[in-house]
């Protein structure tokens, strides 16, 4: 403890920005604390940042899995209502000697 207690009175007389009651057994151990936490922890400070942006990813990928929930809903209703018209628009199926034409709107954003 004394050897780094020596080493961090040279590292402040260096600086010579930190006050000499600032280094004592407590800021020693608050800044080991710290250290351990950011860096040795199972939860670190890397980890906690693949956690967040997973998170994130699997947030963004609910909400377009829930979008296709709807959109197939959707889809499930014009089936059940118009079998033929549905056939012809997502598959473009047509009969024999006939041609079919799907216009389709243009969102801009």
């Amino acid at each position: 403890m004394a050897i780094l207690r020596k080493l961090l009175l040279e590292i402040r007389f260096r600086i010579k920005n930190i006050p000499p009651h600032w280094i004592n057994k407590f800021s020693i151990a608050t800044v080991f604390f710290f250290i351990w936490l950011s860096i040795f922890d199972t939860h670190n400070l890397i980890e906690r940042f693949k956690l967040s942006s997973q998170l994130s990813r699997l947030e963004n990928q609910k909400k377009d899995l829930i979008e296709g929930i709807v959109q197939a809903k959707l889809d499930k209703k014009d089936l059940d209502s118009n079998k033929e018209k549905f056939a012809r628009e997502k598959y473009y199926m047509h009969k024999d000697n006939e041609d079919v034409f799907i216009i389709e709107k243009k969102i801009s954003k």
